[in-house]
């Protein structure tokens, strides 16, 4: 069971995400016909260094378009609901960690500024 100020602290967070997805000039670039794009649309066909950059790829969708951070666990299913290339492996998130992506203390995760970067081009290309 959660503490009140881990719930305070959750309760923020989600907040910050809404409010930045409803302030943000981003998420119009990603939306089609006024429909959202799924992650799997975003990274069909694109080509990725390494299975770290992939991890960022399913960070940043949750995050920026879906206003949400993703726990970590649920990263492995939306790997496979994207069909992302190759397999997912543990090792990918511990690589991207600190360099693409951050593990909050509650367990979830969100972009670094080099992370951000990264999935600004993805989604410019």
């Amino acid at each position: 069971m959660k503490t009140t100020e881990e719930r305070i602290i959750d309760l923020e967070s989600r907040v910050s995400a809404l409010e930045e997805r409803i302030f943000s000039t981003n998420t119009s670039s990603v939306s089609v016909g006024g429909k959202e794009r799924t992650l799997r649309e975003i990274v069909k066909g694109k080509k990725f260094k390494n299975g770290q950059e992939q991890i960022a790829a399913i960070v940043g969708y949750h995050e920026k378009i879906l206003g949400q951070c993703i726990a970590k666990e649920a990263i492995k299913n939306a790997w496979q609901s994207a069909k992302m290339n190759g397999a997912f492996a543990a090792i990918y998130l511990t690589r991207a960690k600190d360099t693409l992506i951050r593990i909050l203390d509650d367990g979830t995760c969100d972009l670094t500024q080099t992370g951000e970067e990264f999935f600004e081009a993805l989604l410019n290309n």
